[in-house]
């Protein structure tokens, strides 16, 4: 299968989301209704494919800002995995912008967790140093420490901050000076 990057639209909405719903924990992606308020911000777009009846197998979702990219989440199709299909869509998307790429992993704390680090680190990612936490996604949900991973480089204390400050305010809709670090 060799299908490229497409903007995945409301009408793919459902599709998208069964994939996010099964892909991500809980605590790591919005509600349904909240994630379908976001669906129409201006910085966020969702790249994906799909297969021959609209069926989304693989997205990017992530916000554009001026200076960077957010990826909020990535997913592959778990029947899918395994077969280089993340890897094509993570290059055709690296391939699309000139500017730096932002995103979350978790610690590196058990097999998966760093098997997923590696796997970015081939894709030319660098796993950063600052701490940082994932402002909850819904009601009732706690605080996630993260770790962020940038391309094409490691990023500075200032480069951190207002990624971090953006992220806050314009994702995560929390002012900026809640959290001080």
């Amino acid at each position: 299968m060799h299908r490229k990057l497409e903007i995945i639209e409301q009408k793919d909405f459902d599709s998208f989301f069964d994939l996010l719903d099964k892909s991500f924990p809980n605590i790591e992606r919005r509600s349904r209704k909240g994630q379908k308020e976001i669906f129409s911000e201006i910085l966020y777009k969702v790249y994906g494919i799909k297969n021959g009846n609209d069926k989304v197998l693989g997205f990017i979702a992530t916000w554009e800002f001026d200076k960077f990219n957010f990826i909020e989440h990535f997913a592959v199709d778990i029947s899918l995995r395994g077969n280089g299909l993340g890897t094509k869509m993570l290059k055709e998307y690296i391939k699309n912008f000139n500017k730096p790429i932002y995103l979350e992993v978790e610690y590196p704390n058990d097999a998966i967790s760093i098997r997923r680090i590696e796997f970015y680190k081939r894709l030319g990612f660098y796993l950063n140093d600052f701490e940082y936490v994932q402002l909850p996604l819904q009601v009732g949900n706690e605080l996630l420490p993260l770790k962020i991973m940038t391309y094409p480089y490691n990023i500075s204390e200032n480069e951190f901050i207002y990624f971090r400050n953006n992220v806050y305010d314009k994702v995560y809709k929390q002012n900026n000076n809640i959290f001080s670090f």
